[in-house]
């Protein structure tokens, strides 16, 4: 399958457009395995009428942005587990159950290749059928090493324990570690897990009594966070408690920066609620493993009138249903974290005449929080980004929102009411619920906070609609972007110029 290019330029933009891919039979595009200046690969899931649906693999090369190789990641025993680049070839790690020897194992080999040599990676021995334990798989940031993390089946009254085993490119293992900690299994929860380019483990991890208390799909604040900390060097882990006194985290992210240390930020809450008062942030340093700095910031009165909040929430000085999504690193050392209010609706009804119970699901992805803060972890300003997405029965897949720092501002995309292009700093933007007639707008927030919103494409462009969360940067300039238009998928290529 071959593909052309077209390029468009319009307000600093560059849109670098594939060709449509049709596919056929239900069809979701899942991911981008991996991109750079050469090319790109993005992940299909191949729906079947039985079974699990097959992981489809596309690469393209780039600018061209033809196609240049594809096919079906398979395996003839056990389950594909995941897809992973290491050494600039791409994995399928799988998980075989060995039933005569009560254990299950995790196994490599190249994804192309469902036939070709296997490497065993890790091995879980289990009493119960029902409980066997799990497997994690962590590439590290330069995607030359793989942790593979081995979590024993759930009991009880047993205390947290899991073992690290790291490998290279080629499989080859480096080293491994079992780790046994204070808490009790049914407590705690690995929320996000790191390697850098050394091989040192990040574990960002929460008391899971607490977690497990969520209604919703991103759950209530919590009172304890922790970084666990390996560094294999030292052979020693440390533990960073993450307390704010008399403050509830509702939201928590870590990201290397470019010095290579260790950013932690998210946002808080004065009470157990749903809400955001404020946001904090912290360093970490890469090689003493001590605070470099941290800070801790309300929000103040004028921004928060930048809302259409309820007396209640101003009488308490919060918002509500906001949840942390990106946590982005700029290369002169400032950074970004967004947030999204976000919650689900239900109804439901009841057909006397067949006796099913119909339900609906309502997705609100609405107003976007942007905070900016310098190399020192000073706050510089926080904005609001108006937007209103109500969609049904859709997962929520034409919403939310993807973005790119650029020149010390932040490039903020979503679909948008085009409505909302005649008053983009409405109080009470108007809602986007049918993406078909959406439009995809570009938010341009200066280095200083200042807001810009235009369109991104043409008329004749926004035939296809963006999959906003699906999104992959390529450079410090540039995001991949996945479009779809019924069962036609395309990509583009968006860069910015000044």
């Amino acid at each position: 399958m071959i593909f052309s290019t077209t390029v468009q330029f319009c307000l600093g933009q560059t849109l670098s457009w594939g060709e449509p891919v049709n596919l056929k039979g239900k069809a979701k595009m899942r991911r981008f395995l991996s991109a750079d200046s050469s090319g790109f690969t993005a992940v299909v899931a191949q729906y079947k009428t039985f079974g699990n649906p097959e992981a489809f693999v596309e690469e393209f090369r780039l600018p061209t942005m033809e196609s240049v190789n594809s096919y079906t990641a398979r395996t003839t025993t056990g389950e594909i587990e995941t897809l992973v680049v290491l050494g600039g070839k791409i994995y399928a790690l799988v998980v075989t159950n060995d039933s005569q020897n009560d254990r299950i194992q995790a196994h490599a080999r190249l994804a192309s290749d469902p036939a070709g040599k296997k490497d065993t990676i890790g091995s879980i021995n289990y009493k119960r059928v029902n409980q066997k334990g799990s497997f994690d798989f962590v590439e590290s940031i330069d995607n030359t090493k793989l942790l593979v993390v081995e979590t024993p089946a759930y009991e009880k009254y047993k205390m947290e324990e899991f073992k690290f085993t790291m490998f290279d490119s080629s499989f080859t293992m480096l080293w491994e570690k079992e780790i046994k900690l204070p808490y009790l299994d049914q407590e705690f929860k690995i929320v996000k897990n790191k390697v850098d380019r050394n091989g040192n483990v990040f574990l960002l991890t929460a008391y899971k009594s607490l977690v497990s208390k969520q209604r919703q799909q991103r759950g209530l604040p919590i009172k304890n966070y922790t970084v666990l900390i390996y560094n294999k060097e030292q052979n020693r882990l440390k533990e960073f408690n993450i307390r704010l006194k008399d403050k509830w985290v509702s939201g928590l992210n870590m990201e290397f920066n470019y010095s290579g240390d260790l950013v932690v930020g998210g946002f808080y809450n004065v009470s157990k609620e749903h809400g955001v008062s404020g946001t904090f942030y912290l360093t970490i340093d890469k090689d003493s493993l001590t605070t470099k700095s941290k800070s801790l910031n309300p929000f103040s009165d004028v921004f928060l009138s930048g809302f259409p909040l309820s007396k209640k929430q101003r009488i308490e000085n919060k918002l509500e249903d906001f949840y942390f999504d990106h946590f982005v690193i700029a290369a002169d050392g400032s950074a970004f974290f967004t947030a999204e209010q976000y919650y689900v609706r239900t109804t439901s009804y009841y057909d006397q005449r067949t006796g099913v119970t119909n339900y609906t699901y309502y997705y609100h992805y609405n107003d976007i929080i942007v905070v900016k803060m310098d190399d020192k972890a000073k706050i510089l300003w926080t904005r609001r980004v108006p937007k209103k997405q109500v969609t049904t029965n859709d997962n929520g897949d034409y919403s939310g929102y993807a973005v790119v720092p650029l020149d010390g501002g932040l490039k903020v995309l979503f679909n948008d009411n085009p409505k909302n292009l005649e008053d983009p700093n409405a109080l009470k933007p108007k809602p986007m619920n049918n993406p078909q007639r959406s439009r995809t707008v570009l938010v341009s927030i200066s280095p200083q906070g200042e807001i810009q919103k235009s369109l991104l494409f043409s008329g004749e462009e926004q035939e296809t609609i963006i999959q906003p969360r699906i999104q992959r940067r390529v450079g410090d300039d540039a995001l991949l972007l996945f479009t779809q238009k019924s069962r036609s998928f395309r990509f583009v290529k968006l860069s910015f110029s000044d």
